[in-house]
């Protein structure tokens, strides 16, 4: 919603509290965040919201012009929403810290290939400096991967690497990283414990 310059009011939700819980209720009949509200329409799924904002903003794309370019981004998109759980599972996303000496295991390390060949193959067709020339949806579904790389220390190719440089020097993801350093709650489920020898 920034790339689309949107005014919009963020509702922060402690999550696994019960005030969390209460907020949850208050705003989402689905009982998951993301949720956005927009007049009486009420959005609770990530895709759907980018979607909605892609055709809400008329002054500029959120996808890419080319309908073969759209068909891929949405197709990234599709499967940043629904996929790599062993990724999400093993290396939950937290912004305040960075998890030395993690090892992924094999099947977290078949996401992370799998995300690098998305990268690799959407870099070299576009030439960057977002995944398919401009900001996209895309780029926006993968901004917490970016962030997770950077928690936990992920060895990326060059052309990733950049890629997720950029991602994480985007303004709005800057002032996203700046609001979450000021907040004092903490996600015990986010804490990964890493053990060495």
């Amino acid at each position: 919603m920034h790339h689309a310059q949107l005014d919009f009011e963020e509702v922060n939700v402690s999550l696994f509290t019960e005030e969390g819980t209460a907020l949850i209720e208050q705003w989402c009949p689905a009982k998951r965040v993301p949720v956005l509200h927009d007049g009486p329409l009420v959005l609770w799924d990530s895709l759907a919201i980018c979607e909605y904002i892609a055709d809400k903003v008329t002054d500029r794309s959120l996808w890419p012009e080319r309908a073969d370019d759209r068909a891929r981004a949405r197709a990234m998109s599709a499967e940043m929403h629904a996929g790599f759980g062993a990724m999400r599972e093993a290396m939950p996303m937290n912004c305040r810290r960075i998890v030395e000496g993690f090892v992924p295991t094999l099947d977290v390390q078949i996401d992370i290939n799998r995300i690098v060949q998305l990268f690799e193959d959407a870099l070299q067709q576009s030439d960057g400096p977002w995944l398919f020339g401009h900001y996209t949806v895309a780029d926006a579904m993968f901004a917490p991967v970016a962030s997770r790389f950077k928690t936990y220390e992920i060895k990326l190719p060059a052309l990733s690497q950049h890629y997720v440089r950029r991602t994480l020097e985007d303004p709005p993801l800057v002032d996203w990283y700046e609001q979450a350093r000021a907040e004092e709650a903490v996600i015990e489920q986010a804490e990964v414990h890493v053990i060495t020898s």
